[in-house]
């Protein structure tokens, strides 16, 4: 795993230095998020095995990619489009981000962008997909938690938060699609 890298830094050098190899992620946050989030609200935060940054920051978000450049750049810079809300092709976690700090999806890609470049990525990249397939599925079954993350999320710890975040993404996508079909987008 790399030392978690200022998503500011990496959207200037032009997404320079992630590797396009298949691999896993890890997304880190100010520690505040917890509270500014309602993940505080829902789980007993003392009970929640989060990793740790050097600089503080608190990893809430784990992942895999067929090409890591690929899927960071995609989380972090992707087009809000009513057609990728709509289909479903909208970074999932782009779209609990914007649920969860209540960007108007209509002129949010300027506030998501910004938000973006307050987080750290790090990552580890493999030879295959099916490689980082495994250790993501280890990295969910692990001793970690992952609040953000939803499918092949089991952890006990987090059920109250999950649902709490699965409706939190429904309401915001249903409220701006139908706010996207009256402005007859």
């Amino acid at each position: 795993m790399t030392e978690p890298v200022s998503l500011s830094e990496l959207r200037e050098k032009g997404w320079r230095g992630v590797p396009a190899d298949p691999g896993v992620y890890w997304w880190f946050f100010p520690a505040t998020f917890l509270q500014h989030f309602k993940i505080a609200d829902f789980c007993l935060i003392d009970h929640l095995n989060l990793r740790v940054a050097p600089d503080g920051k608190v990893c809430l978000y784990h992942g895999l990619a067929g090409s890591l450049v690929g899927r960071v750049k995609w989380h972090a810079a992707q087009k809000l489009t009513v057609n990728n809300l709509r289909s479903g092709y909208l970074s999932t976690f782009r779209l609990t981000l914007l649920a969860l700090n209540g960007f108007d999806y209509s002129t949010g890609t300027e506030f998501i962008d910004a938000f973006f470049d307050s987080l750290s990525v790090s990552w580890q990249a493999t030879e295959t997909r099916q490689a980082a397939e495994k250790l993501e599925r280890a990295e969910l079954d692990g001793d970690y938690h992952y609040p953000l993350n939803i499918a092949g999320n089991s952890s006990a710890e987090l059920r109250s938060f999950l649902s709490h975040l699965k409706l939190a993404r429904r309401e915001y996508k249903q409220f701006h699609l139908s706010r996207g079909q009256q402005l007859g987008a």
